[in-house]
């Protein structure tokens, strides 16, 4: 671990001590540019009943300096696609001009030289771009637009050219795991960082009938780690090692169960387009409309204790490789203690591969 995150875990424990809300997401909107197979919000960039659903540009604004003076210091602009909005600039330049420390989630379909002088004036904190593949038929086949790749390239490359702190996310599906490989040769070209998102969650938040097209579990693993070998090559083995010699994981439990385990409703937070507030971007409940900000932060606080997980899930070895999580049994199995069979799979497969590898 190095210096940098020694001091983030010691901010976030002081936080939880403290009851801070030391992190969080603002969803500026619902709508994107690009019709993706397995997105969990969807909904079309001038669909008319989202766009008079969003918060208008004072409401965050009064937000960001709320959740400044409550003691947040970075915060995510997200969506859909945030920079869909008109007002985008303003809120983005509201929430530095706050003293948060801003970075933006973005599919790069509306990053043009205009935007792009607007980071370098303003630099985000870091603009994490979703890359949907390495070619225009993986994006029409999975986002229903295969002539936005090439702007999306363009995009990638002059962020990287104008110093802008870049980093790519890869959600691997059915549509686009031929080229996953590819994708990370591309990043490493650039001397860009990329992270793949093997896991994708069954949409829970979609109002649109929305079926997720996913990866078997066991395809899911076998994409996990085969990025993992290319990406740490020589050092993979060694990798491998270190993490099945690490302590057990930690529960906290009672006689209930075992508690939650991560930040969210802890010390992060999530502020969906409709205005309300959850502890994660992946979870419908808890859900509490916000008014006044700390108030509601100190709901979802309340309402946390209240979420167990999966009695299985205590002591099981495989936790440390496992993408299970509250919000992940949910929408998996509609309640946070229900073991979410497809993760576990997944999990048993990905660690099977692990050993079957240290054994050659």
């Amino acid at each position: 671990m190095n210096n940098y995150d020694i001091l983030i875990n010691g901010l976030f424990a002081k936080a939880q001590m403290q009851g801070i809300p030391l992190s969080g997401a603002f969803e500026l909107t619902s709508r994107c540019t690009l019709d993706c197979r397995m997105c969990y919000i969807h909904r079309h960039e001038h669909d008319r009943e989202a766009i008079n659903g969003e918060k208008d540009t004072a409401w965050w604004c009064d937000l960001a300096n709320q959740a400044a003076n409550a003691g947040t210091l970075p915060v995510l602009l997200t969506g859909g696609e945030p920079l869909i909005r008109r007002d985008f600039d303003k809120i983005y330049l509201a929430c530095k001009n706050a003293g948060l420390l801003v970075s933006v989630n973005t599919n790069g379909t509306l990053i043009n030289d205009e935007k792009i002088r607007f980071f370098k004036e303003n630099p985000p904190q870091k603009l994490n771009l979703t890359l949907y593949g390495t070619s225009k038929e993986t994006y029409a086949d999975l986002c229903g637009n295969g002539e936005v790749f090439e702007t999306v390239i363009e995009a990638i490359r002059k962020l990287k050219e104008a110093k802008i702190n870049v980093k790519l996310n890869y959600s691997v599906t059915p549509q686009n795991v031929c080229d996953a490989l590819k994708a990370l040769d591309f990043a490493r070209e650039l001397q860009i960082p990329i992270q793949p998102v093997t896991y994708m969650f069954p949409p829970v938040r979609t109002e649109c009938g929305i079926i997720t097209e996913r990866l078997t579990p066991y395809e899911a693993a076998n994409v996990h780690f085969d990025w993992q070998k290319k990406l740490l090559g020589n050092e993979f083995a060694d990798y491998l090692k270190n993490k099945s010699n690490a302590p057990p994981l930690y529960a906290d439990t009672d006689e209930c169960g075992e508690r939650i385990n991560c930040r969210a409703g802890s010390t992060t937070f999530w502020v969906t387009w409709k205005g309300e507030m959850t502890p994660c971007g992946m979870m419908n409940e808890p859900s509490v409309p916000i008014e006044d900000f700390k108030e509601a932060w100190n709901k979802i606080r309340e309402k946390r204790k209240e979420i167990f997980l999966p009695s299985e899930c205590t002591g099981c070895e495989y936790r440390r490789d496992c993408d299970m999580c509250a919000a992940v049994a949910y929408a998996e199995t509609g309640k946070f203690n229900g073991l979410p069979e497809y993760v576990c799979k997944k999990t048993h497969e990905y660690s099977r591969l692990c050993r079957e590898f240290l054994n050659k």
